[in-house]
């Protein structure tokens, strides 16, 4: 752990004096920022109702930017891409080839621009399909995965100035592989192709901790962030024993290969209720669990008591406040208040923010949670 680090996220979670927790929200929904055109929202923002990753909506309300970080792009994806094209025109929708080789039904007619396409063909259905997609578009020995060294020097200057290094947000090894095969595929997989599943799991471990170990002996590593969603409001999609056998291995090499470079930290999205799993990350040093739907049955009292100041949190604050308003949003943030003091945790919306919260009430939780931060 590196005492010298200015950014709060990094000395909030792990547990050093910070004047204040950071004033961060887990976005909104582009029906919302659609709503709140209609309730105030300056005009100016009616290029943003499509974008629930604005930005620009993000400095406009006031939120914290994170000058004292410094990351590294990680060149993980997928080279070469596959080429993005339609392959069929229908009546209300199109069959669409993504960049990553998915086959799936879009629909035309979608007034928000929300609609969760059919999801008809994904690259890997077979083992001869994984081994094709392996040699050709995830080769380790690729050129295109050599770093920039302007980006490992801007890097080392952010280091020496005390910011925290983080690395670029990784696939876990569920989302990956549920990108590859797609959920049905990928549950059957487990039972049907253990062999390719295991294979799988470590080619994409061996790319990701060789993107952490192409960088200089003197870079440090204070944070990995992963991205997973591979659990629902009744649990996780694979329970504590198929994680432990097919894909902690995955998380073990990588974090190891961080760990080595000081990295103290590392946060894991998973929405739904992960708690089966938590401590599969936990013994891999993955400590940070976001953003903690209360919708999703997550009690962060109850797993701060079951796991300790091990783990860490963000989010956790329900939604259902939010769109009653007043003395409710009160009780929601009077009920974070203990554990915000307890350290380790940093309060923000249990997800996107839904169209459901008017922008009078959204500004209000801004005002009071504020408050309760110190922010103002």
């Amino acid at each position: 752990m590196r005492t010298d680090v200015t950014n709060r996220w990094y000395r909030v979670y792990t547990y050093q004096q910070v004047d204040r927790v950071p004033d961060i929200e887990f976005w909104w929904w582009p029906q919302t920022i659609r709503r709140w055109l209609r309730e105030g929202l300056p005009q100016e923002f009616e290029s943003e109702k499509n974008n629930n990753f604005s930005s620009e909506l993000w400095r406009f309300l006031g939120l914290d930017t994170d000058p004292d970080q410094v990351s590294i792009n990680l060149r993980w994806g997928m080279n070469p891409a596959f080429t993005e094209e339609i392959l069929e025109s229908r009546d209300s929708s199109v069959i669409t080839r993504d960049t990553e080789g998915v086959v799936a039904e879009r629909y035309q007619i979608d007034a928000d621009g929300m609609s969760i396409p059919r999801f008809l063909r994904f690259p890997v259905e077979t083992p001869r399909d994984w081994e094709a997609l392996k040699k050709e578009r995830y080769r380790l020995d690729d050129p295109y995965r050599e770093l920039a060294q302007e980006e490992i020097e801007a890097m080392r200057d952010g280091i020496q100035e005390g910011k925290m290094a983080s690395a670029s947000y990784f696939r876990g090894f569920y989302g990956q592989l549920r990108a590859w095969m797609g959920t049905e595929n990928l549950s059957l997989a487990f039972y049907e192709y253990p062999d390719m599943v295991h294979d799988m799991v470590q080619h994409w471990a061996e790319l990701l901790a060789r993107q952490i170990e192409r960088l200089p002996d003197d870079i440090l590593i204070d944070q990995v962030y992963w991205w997973e969603d591979m659990a629902y409001n009744h649990g996780p999609l694979v329970g504590p024993k198929t994680f432990r056998e097919f894909l902690q291995p995955g998380y073990h090499r990588v974090m190891q290969a961080a760990r080595k470079r000081g990295c103290a930290i590392s946060a894991v999205d998973c929405d739904g209720d992960p708690h089966d799993i938590v401590r599969n990350w936990l013994e891999e040093g993955v400590n940070i669990m976001l953003p903690m739907e209360v919708t999703g049955a997550v009690d962060p009292y109850a797993w701060r008591k079951e796991f300790g100041r091990e783990v860490r949190f963000a989010g956790g604050i329900a939604k259902e406040p939010l769109v009653i308003g007043g003395k409710a949003i009160d009780r929601e943030l009077d009920r974070l208040k203990p554990l915000l003091e307890q350290g380790g945790y940093i309060p923000h919306v249990d997800h996107h923010v839904p169209p459901t919260v008017s922008y009078a009430n959204y500004c209000y939780y801004l005002e009071k949670k504020r408050k309760l931060i110190g922010k103002e």
